[in-house]
């Protein structure tokens, strides 16, 4: 085996995160679900704006927090890989701080047991690293923490509070490969109430999963038991949070994944459960596509005509949330990502597993099976450390990989 050097410009997949949905966006935006006497109408939004669906009216951010200041939690959803959406979630925050100061932030992506280190963040006692080092944020997966960042800093800046809403993820994951059983007594009692299903949420989540939630139904039994679980922590966090002596009297803000939010049928369903009294305000994103509405050469040419003149807008259906806000798709991602993926070995070397076609890396000679030592001459002890390294660089930064070569040794 040899050592060699590679340098790489950053422009496509470091790792890949998080779940997609095999259903569109688009189509699950639409659905006919959900306590809102709006369900059943659809309406269209175009990117940047934000409406209020109960009225169907387009309002700015300022005016839709001080028509809600009566409300007690704030659940707002995100795509996990979207700037735009955490921008959102940015100037909701900046606005409703405004008018009421006395606020805790809730984010999925921290758990319970992360408060303490929050709370030394927030305070300025330990710094971005040493949070994310504390906290295990890049053992747990792969996600680029600047995109939470963008929330964090403005809670700092604020001067809010902040706390995890979940659990360590290896307990979920338990119950979606063998069920409850998966779960002890003792874990059972962090999920109150998760047992209980609603029907038009199953659907919902079923939808999400596409075909193979239907032709295989003892896997999304258990599945979706852990989406149940999910939801149940994280609305549970945030009400036992706000009864704390310290943050009684403050308003909460829950961060998560839109699917947790839609339809007021995860996290403010299960909300409710737990506090019947709790008044909620659900804000969730759709997106919008550049390219315009297709039609067929036997269209009518009346239709035809207008089609071509429709600017580009999301549809929904104005049960979805209380309030929709609306953004472009993304064609790339906002962080530089550099196209491979992998896991450490025993050894504690990286072991690339996937190398994406057409990406820097492919360019570079990466291939399935090399090892990578360092990052830019810096070595690294685990895989949280690798990804921390690789999630400081932006678009078009040279990276320069040390590399070992794994070599086969064949008989000419």
């Amino acid at each position: 085996m040899k050592n060699n050097q590679g340098t790489i410009f950053l422009l496509l997949l470091i790792f890949l995160s998080g779940a997609a949905w095999t259903a569109s966006e688009s189509a699950l935006d639409a659905l006919p679900i959900g306590a809102s006497p709006q369900r059943l109408d659809l309406a269209v939004l175009p990117v940047g704006q934000i409406m209020a669906t109960a009225r169907g009216q387009e309002i700015d951010m300022p005016t839709l927090v001080r028509q809600n200041l009566d409300k007690d939690v704030f659940i707002i959803g995100e795509f996990h890989d979207s700037y735009a959406c955490h921008l959102r979630q940015k100037e909701f925050i900046e606005a409703l701080a405004k008018e009421t100061p006395r606020l805790l932030v809730g984010f999925e992506f921290f758990n319970r047991d992360d408060d303490p280190f929050l709370d030394l963040y927030l305070n300025g006692n330990i710094s971005e690293a040493e949070l994310l080092e504390k906290t295990g944020w890049y053992q747990r997966g792969a996600m680029n923490f600047g995109y939470t960042r963008l929330v964090l800093e403005t809670v700092r800046k604020l001067k809010l509070k902040a706390v995890g809403l979940n659990v360590p993820r290896e307990m979920v994951s338990r119950v979606a490969k063998r069920g409850w059983a998966g779960l002890s007594a003792a874990e059972r009692t962090l999920f109150p109430g998760a047992e209980r299903s609603h029907p038009e949420h199953e659907y919902f989540i079923r939808s999400t999963l596409g075909e193979f939630a239907v032709q295989v139904p003892l896997w999304f039994r258990n599945v979706y038991a852990a989406q149940k679980c999910w939801d149940t922590v994280m609305a549970e966090s945030m009400r036992l949070a706000l009864a704390r002596p310290e943050f009684r009297g403050r308003k909460g803000i829950i961060i998560a994944g839109s699917a947790h939010v839609a339809y007021g049928l995860g996290i403010p369903w299960r909300y409710r459960l737990r506090d019947k009294r709790a008044k909620i305000l659900t804000l969730v994103p759709v997106t919008v596509t550049a390219k315009k509405a297709e039609t067929s050469e036997e269209e009518n040419p009346m239709v035809k005509a207008l089609a071509g003149q429709l600017k580009p807008a999301a549809l929904f259906a104005r049960g979805l949330a209380d309030a929709v806000f609306a953004i472009n798709a993304e064609e790339k991602p906002y962080f530089a990502e550099a196209g491979f993926s992998g896991k450490g070995n025993a050894e504690g070397l990286y072991v690339v597993e996937r190398v994406g076609k057409g990406t820097p890396a492919e360019k570079c000679g990466l291939k399935k099976g090399d090892f990578i030592l360092a990052v830019d001459g810096v070595p690294f002890k685990s895989l949280s450390g690798l990804r921390l390294l690789l999630s400081q660089k932006n678009w078009d930064d040279p990276l320069q990989l040390d590399i070992r070569k794994k070599i086969i040794l064949t008989r000419e």
